[in-house]
């Protein structure tokens, strides 16, 4: 299976925050839904034979980020946490989500993601990493899968550096699947969310793989381990890691961007505002499995 790694950071208040035990049953949680819709698969839709592991946890102690005060995940609070999750751990390729309190966000979303690049040499020599804000409404669904989906769908689509899109590949020029069984649509089926071929073929060229990704081999290293970000003045970062840090405001110092991934990034800030609520369809019947009473119990008739 390909492999996509998850650095999650839980503001103080968030559903599950409490206690470690709590955070990582979230996570682990999060995870085995995104692995089974973008994995295994489920009917009628195809194996996407993606795996998403944790890379690392985080408990923000004394930061409270309430969710209707957010619009999505640019906001600039939201933005810093990743920043600093991102330094401590040496920029590795991840997506990088952030629990935050409160039912919805501004907009009414449950959630919000999408790519970012790091660097860019051509469309097909190219850095990314990506970025998910979850709400409380968010646990115990497949929300966080939906929000990779739109990370994983960060491609070029000619050999211009204007042609990045995080569109769906099976619906041309918009954002979410019309079909409402299909984990991309914009209310996202509480159970059982397919994916299409299309999907999974663009999903699997994504560079958030890390078998796609030399440099993001490494984020292996530390699964599941867990540590600590600066919520602000005085806090600390784990002691075996060196962070440079800003001399008047001891945060991060942002990595350095050149002029061209400042203006695709610019270009998917852009496209990731405008992406619609995506919410969860609470009244989603999912279609009964034809092969259910099958025998041999292998689900793979349709995959």
């Amino acid at each position: 299976m390909a492999t996509v790694s998850v650095v999650s950071i839980f503001t103080r208040g968030a559903r599950s925050s409490d206690t470690p035990e709590m955070r990582r049953a979230r996570v682990q949680g999060d995870l085995t839904r995104a692995t089974e819709a973008w994995g295994s698969g489920f009917f009628p839709g195809v194996r996407g034979n993606i795996n998403f592991v944790s890379l690392r946890e985080y408990y923000i102690s004394d930061v409270t980020i309430i969710a209707n005060t957010v619009s999505n995940v640019n906001d600039a609070r939201v933005q810093s946490l990743i920043m600093q999750a991102r330094t401590v751990n040496n920029n590795a390729t991840a997506i990088y989500v952030v629990y935050l309190s409160g039912p919805s966000l501004t907009s009414g979303a449950v959630g919000n993601g999408g790519p970012q690049t790091t660097f860019f040499n051509s469309t097909t020599d190219y850095g990314v990493f990506g970025q998910v804000v979850l709400t409380d409404n968010a646990a115990d669904s497949y929300l966080l899968a939906h929000e990779a989906g739109h990370v994983l769908f960060g491609r070029f689509t000619s050999n211009s550096s204007n042609s990045f899109t995080i569109n769906d590949p099976s619906n041309p020029g918009n954002d979410h699947n019309d079909n409402p069984q299909n984990l991309m649509n914009g209310f996202v089926p509480s159970s059982n969310p397919f994916i299409n071929e299309a999907q999974g073929n663009v999903a699997n060229q994504s560079k958030l793989i890390l078998e796609n990704n030399f440099s993001g081999a490494m984020a292996t290293v530390s699964l599941s381990a867990s540590g600590s970000l600066a919520g602000g003045s005085g806090r600390t970062y784990p002691s075996c890691e060196k962070v440079p840090a800003c001399p008047c405001c001891d945060r991060p110092v942002p990595p350095y961007e050149s002029e061209k991934v400042k203006k695709i990034n610019k270009e998917i800030t852009k496209l990731i505002k405008e992406i619609g609520p995506d919410n969860l369809n609470l009244k989603f019947k999912p279609i009964p499995d034809p092969y259910r009473h099958c025998k041999c119990k292998c689900k793979d008739h349709d995959h």
